[in-house]
């Protein structure tokens, strides 16, 4: 039986993106690790590279890093068109505060930084943070479940609770290699009205106004995929959720006083988590 999937991909207006970035002179020899003084960053900047680091932590001690790929990225909130990205190279559960290149939106390091950057997490500083002024923090991943959901015709379905949280936030983009600037306008065009993105075949984009926002938005698309594919593993037929019904659900999660779906109530956990088993982000 074909299904129907959650999310959709409108059509929406024209978006300007600047055309694919220009090179930037940087020492591919520079160790990923090899970081400036604290001293340069402002206050702001500091607790944003903190939070990032605790994010790219986070999202490896649940499993969910692919060795140096990927990307997370943030603003720095007094500065707000500069970005932090991560050195290639780096692994996830390496990442601290001082870890990060600060660029801006051509690609340029801000504090005369040589390591080398993903230019993928770059062009995603660039497309997200530039079509979303209220986005602090975005997560991309390549975890096997949501890929291979991403991989089915049908893309997510009405088929557990983590599906209806974020079904209405979500959006599907057809996976290319070569990110030109008509993939940048497309791209841009979606995340500028979803918080959450399936790259078909490829894996998900996830954002947030804060870092447990964008995790817990990763975290649970994650489930919601693992738990559609070993559902559908047993052959048997789906009892999916009508279309009104997951509407009506949603409309009462969101407006419940007793429950957040922003990573509110995660997050502090998170961090207390991160400082018994993997200290040192805040350095």
């Amino acid at each position: 039986m074909r299904h129907s999937g959650i999310g959709s991909a409108p059509t929406h207006g024209e978006v300007t993106v600047t055309e694919q970035l220009p090179p930037v002179d940087l020492d591919k020899t520079v160790d990923a690790m090899d970081t400036p003084d604290r001293s340069i960053y402002s206050g702001a900047e500091w607790t944003a590279r903190t939070e990032l680091a605790a994010l790219y932590r986070a999202i490896h001690l649940y499993g969910m890093s692919d060795l140096v790929n990927g990307a997370i990225g943030a603003r720095v909130p007094d500065q707000p068109n500069h970005y932090l990205t991560h050195p290639y190279g780096m692994y996830w559960e390496e990442a601290t505060a001082s870890s990060f290149v600060t660029v801006t939106p051509d690609g340029e390091p801000v504090h005369d930084d040589k390591r080398w950057t993903n230019d993928g997490a770059v062009n995603l500083c660039h497309w997200i943070f530039g079509s979303r002024s209220d986005i602090n923090f975005f997560i991309h991943g390549h975890e096997e479940a949501i890929a291979a959901v991403g991989s089915l015709r049908c893309g997510l379905l009405w088929v557990n609770q983590p599906a209806v949280y974020l079904g209405h936030m979500l959006g599907y983009l057809d996976y290319e290699f070569d990110e030109t600037s008509e993939f940048g306008e497309r791209f841009s065009r979606l995340a500028a009205d979803h918080n959450l993105l399936i790259s078909r075949n490829h894996g998900h984009y996830s954002f947030g106004r804060v870092p447990g926002e964008a995790f817990f938005r990763s975290y649970f698309l994650r489930q919601a995929c693992e738990i559609q594919l070993k559902a559908m593993a047993t052959g048997s037929e789906l009892h999916l959720i009508p279309d009104a019904e997951a509407q009506r659900f949603q409309q009462q999660m969101y407006a419940s006083p007793h429950y957040n779906y922003d990573g509110a109530t995660e997050w502090p956990g998170l961090i207390r988590k991160l400082n018994r088993e993997c200290p040192g982000y805040d350095r």
